[in-house]
């Protein structure tokens, strides 16, 4: 596998990334987390960039839309958990004359949501959001934990948001799973791991598992049953596999990160591989191939340092794969492209 990385655009502190299709072409969407921000919208294939939008800024979050040309955002997220004021926007992309036309409309406003995503179920989409915490006096304050909300989406109307679970601290990160015939949320937090379920009402279970900061799923031991990945403790320092017991779940196996950030598990050209970035330390980000078994193994297939990802997205393809990242800690948007052929290390 050959591997070449492609700086596309500079965007002071660079924090979300998200692959968009507008009129079937695919796009890198990346914006920052800084007050009055900007948001860019990069042809993938011809680099060109645009701007989308500039300010408010703070924007944690970029969710595309379903069967829309339409992208879902967290903004007013500021550092350091500057964000009582947050809000989640709804913005409508489209080409007119060779010229972007974005418009943004607000959807409802929710203190220190960090985290959004969507559920599709029953011809109906549904909006799942999670706040960091209700409320913070001062950086380090956690004592009054975070919640998880979902409510009906949809793109004409206001959003109303119901209260799923209360009692998240440091409500991190958030992964949706729809490979299994339905759709499974897990959020995690300093409790362990929230499990939702949409099955007409919402079903919703705590897996204590300790802290945990982000997750992702993959059968790393190839039984046919996926194991979750997680980042342990908050903005941890180990990504770990939890394989679910009767009883509980035990590890069976371990990577290290630095203030963890991304994680994300897949299928590449026929093989499992994992991704960890870290925005502390080296500031790495780092490309394994996992060799499926009861204890996996992990070939480190590429390692890039000091560009500190915040987060990463993954366009898969036949026969090539790209993975677009926030390198936050280099004001930069990257683009790795994977390709068959003879392996770089890096």
């Amino acid at each position: 596998m050959e591997i070449q990385k492609k700086r596309i655009a500079h965007l002071d502190k660079v924090y979300a990334v998200a692959a968009v299709q507008i009129d079937g072409r695919d796009y890198c969407m990346a914006a920052s987390e800084n007050r009055d921000g900007t948001c860019l919208l990069i042809d993938i294939e011809t680099e060109q960039c645009v701007t989308v939008w500039d300010g408010p800024g703070g924007v944690m979050s970029l969710v595309p839309v379903r069967r829309e040309q339409a992208v879902l955002s967290i903004e007013a997220f500021y550092p350091v958990f500057d964000s009582k004021e947050s809000v989640i926007c709804r913005t409508e992309l489209a080409f007119e004359d060779g010229k972007l036309k974005a418009e943004k409309k607000k959807l409802c406003n929710l203190p220190y949501v960090h985290r959004i995503g969507l559920v599709y179920e029953g011809g109906k989409t549904f909006l799942v959001a999670s706040m960091l915490c209700a409320y913070k006096a001062y950086t380090e304050d956690w004592s009054q934990p975070g919640s998880i909300f979902a409510g009906e989406y949809k793109k004409d109307r206001p959003l109303e948001l119901t209260c799923l679970y209360e009692g998240l601290t440091k409500n991190h990160g958030m992964y949706i799973d729809e490979t299994k015939g339905g759709t499974e949320i897990y959020a995690g937090a300093a409790e362990g791991i929230l499990h939702i379920r949409k099955e007409g009402d919402w079903k919703v279970q705590l897996w204590n598992v300790g802290e945990t900061s982000d997750i992702c799923l993959a059968d790393v031991d190839g039984d046919g049953t996926e194991e979750i990945a997680v980042i342990q403790g908050f903005h941890g320092e180990h990504i770990r596999l939890l394989k679910q017991q009767a009883g509980g779940f035990c590890c069976i196996g371990e990577l290290p990160l630095q203030f963890g950030h991304v994680l994300w598990a897949g299928e590449i050209f026929g093989s499992l591989y994992l991704i960890g970035g870290s925005r502390g330390g080296d500031k790495e980000l780092s490309l394994y191939r996992v060799e499926r078994g009861e204890k996996p193994g992990f070939e480190l297939v590429y390692r890039d340092v000091g560009t500190g990802a915040a987060q990463i997205a993954v366009l898969r393809g036949k026969d090539k794969v790209r993975i677009l990242a926030a390198s936050h800690g280099e004001d930069a948007v990257d683009m790795y492209t994977l390709t068959i052929g003879r392996r770089q290390e890096r």
